[in-house]
This record gives C-alpha cells, structure tokens and sequence, in this order.
C-alpha cells in the first residue's frame, strides 16, 4: 500500500523544523512513500545529500520566495535564521505568496 502514497511536506521556515523533516522523509521512503518536501533554494541548497538508495523517492522541490513591495527582506533571506527578529512576519507574510503555486503543485500531483 505505501507504494501509491504520496507525501507532500512543507516544513516550517524556522531552519530547525528542516533536519526532523528531512529525516521523517527518509523514514518514510525507507516504507516506499514517495516524498515531495517543498522548500525555498537556499534552505534546500543547505540540507545534506539524500542517501543514494532513497533518492528515487525523496524529491526537493524549490519554491523561490516571490519578492514584496519595497524589497523589505534582505537578498538571500529565505529562513528566521536570515533575519532579526523584528522582520520574522514580513517573512511569513511572504510566505503566505506561496499559497497558489503551492496548491497547483499539489494539484498537479495528485492522481487522475
């Protein structure tokens, strides 16, 4: 039956949320789901390499972070750790543009 799963994860964009997704997505295709972790460039460009046997199941998948008015976050700024403190909700509120792409990939993704 875990053959014809498909697991779309989407971590939160506190780095540290990252690792326990990252190994929750071997975990699973190690059971043969198939897993779409979806995250921005940068923050996909830092994690460490998929274990060869289990590339064939685990697909990165980069959304890139669509640029606000005024271009109020730093180049580059794709995770809390990029930003102080006070800039974090400007963060998710870029975030938030990632809604409709998000939901045709989904979409896209799902059988028949």
């Amino acid at each position: 039956m875990a053959n014809y799963l498909h697991v779309v994860m989407i971590p939160c964009s506190v780095f540290g949320h990252m690792g326990p997704f990252f190994q929750l997505s071997f975990a699973l295709a190690k059971v043969g789901v198939k897993i779409s972790l979806v995250q921005t460039p940068r923050k996909i460009i830092r994690l460490p390499k998929i274990p060869p046997n289990l590339a064939t199941l685990n697909n990165l998948v980069e959304f890139p972070l669509p640029a606000i008015d005024n271009d109020v976050l730093p180049e580059g700024a794709e995770a809390t750790i990029d930003l102080p403190f006070e800039k974090y909700q400007l963060l998710k509120t870029t975030y938030d543009l990632l809604k409709e792409p998000f939901k045709k990939f989904v979409a896209d993704q799902s059988p028949g």
